[in-house]
């Protein structure tokens, strides 16, 4: 057997595989030696059919096997022993049609087409910039904060009526013009709103006085006039609202008035059972660092779109692009068509980009997850979440223990943590390598960023 390679281009090749009789010939006669043994055919005792009658029956379809198995063997043997770092997997040539009789052929010649992963000459550097967008914790973010702790640790009342400063919870049913229910509309059963947050004086009047069990119809759009705030209320998605100008009905089912805490050192313990806050300057100042702690993650994650954006185009990669658009496809036969590929194959290719030189991150800096630091993650999380503040002794311990275990026979969540630990490394990598523009906006604008900047 002989295998040899032509290269097509710069990242394609074509591999020529020739198999003689001499090559297949021995296995070919111990497979029909082995179907000899076990064949039952009329007319022959068992294990006693003559070798020439089987092979006539069997010897084509053995032949094939023998070829085809000693084919894909050598293939993927060539690739190993030549260290050929390939994308996809080996494709029968389109350009050397290869005409294959089993019937009359004794020696064979195979022609694949082969892509190439590409080489990447990149290392991180302070000399790559790369922006780093901080949302700017603002005063009134801290007071909305300042009232919702207030207002979770707060006495509660039910008075009998709607107030100007209830808060409502009530079922809402989309209606259609005659005013029936549309089946299959938007509809909650639990909506709670604000009477306050309202901006229409007629609709407030229209609630106002209202007890539990009574209904009204209004539009929430109207209402609120913020499709974050409806659709928040009807937990639905943004979009589903924007545009929505529809009357509901409004059934009443519960109305809670809010007496809000004292901003008092109780409050602040309530609050944050673990720190020590005296004044409202610490309780604004913890509020600020968790907020900051909280956008640090946002901010990360669009940083690390943007830094895998700038690398991509700094490593200039190529990819063998009509190769792996037919290997894509017959690998989605029936799933995805040519002009389907056409449309999502920047996005593919960029993704598989992302790929090779995440691994090549990933080699040259000797990036690794150990089992002990995904137990520690696994770990870490269950004793914040849920024993916060326990006493840490052999029982703790134990218990603790048990609950990771369990975790850890979960094989999809450990390799969604592997995966996640990961993703930290190369971030911190980038943080250390790369120099980072920094800039400090207001949650709007972060946001606005953010819709506009494809992510990794």
């Amino acid at each position: 057997m002989n295998i040899s390679r032509e290269n097509t281009g710069d990242l394609t090749a074509v591999l020529k595989v020739e198999i003689a009789e001499l090559d297949y010939a021995e296995n070919v006669k111990k497979a029909l030696g082995d179907l000899r043994k076990k064949a039952n055919i009329p007319g022959f005792r068992a294990g006693k059919v003559p070798f020439g009658v089987v092979n006539k029956m069997y010897g084509k379809s053995v032949l094939a096997d023998e070829v085809n198995k000693m084919l894909g063997e050598s293939l993927n043997n060539y690739i190993t022993e030549n260290k050929l770092n390939i994308l996809g997997q080996p494709l029968p040539s389109v350009d050397q049609k290869d005409e294959i009789n089993f019937d009359t052929q004794k020696d064979f010649v195979f022609h694949f087409d082969i892509g190439f992963s590409p080489e990447i000459n990149l290392e991180l550097n302070k000399d790559i910039h790369v922006g780093y967008s901080e949302i700017e914790v603002a005063d009134n973010m801290v007071d909305d904060y300042m009232t919702d702790i207030r207002e979770r640790f707060g006495e509660q009342t039910h008075p009998e009526n709607v107030e100007e400063n209830s808060k409502i919870t009530a079922s809402f049913k989309q209606l259609d013009e005659e005013g029936n229910a549309i089946e299959g509309g938007i509809a909650s059963e639990d909506a709670t709103f604000a009477v306050e947050d309202i901006k229409l004086k007629t609709i407030t009047k229209l609630l106002v006085g209202k007890a539990v069990g009574e209904t009204v119809k209004l539009d929430p759009m109207r209402a609120l006039k913020d499709a974050n705030k409806v659709a928040a209320m009807l937990k639905v998605a943004k979009l589903m609202v924007e545009d929505l100008k529809a009357e509901f009905e409004v059934e009443i089912k519960e109305i809670v008035n809010i007496t809000p805490a004292e901003l008092n050192e109780e409050l602040f313990k309530k609050a944050y059972p673990s720190a020590e806050l005296k004044t409202e300057e610490d309780l604004r100042n913890r509020i600020k660092e968790d907020a900051s702690k909280q956008f640090a993650g946002e901010s990360d994650k669009l940083f690390m779109g943007k830094a895998v954006d700038v690398l991509i185009e700094k490593a200039g990669m190529k990819l063998p692009d009509e190769f792996m658009k037919r290997w894509i496809l017959e690998n989605n036969e029936g799933e995805l068509t040519a002009e389907q590929l056409e449309v999502q194959y920047d996005s593919y290719a960029n993704s598989l980009k992302w790929q090779i030189l995440q691994n090549k991150l990933i080699t040259d800096n000797n990036l690794q997850v150990s089992e002990e630091e995904i137990r520690n993650h696994v770990r870490g999380f269950i004793s914040g979440q849920y024993f916060g503040g326990m006493e840490q002794n052999e029982a703790f311990e134990s218990s603790l223990n048990g609950i990771v275990d369990n975790v850890l026979k979960n094989q999809d969540e450990v390799k969604k943590i592997y995966d996640q630990l990961y993703d930290n490394k190369i971030l911190n990598l980038f943080k250390e390598s790369l120099s980072l523009d920094i800039e400090t906006m207001p949650l709007e604008d972060f946001i606005k960023k953010a819709s506009e900047v494809p992510q990794a």
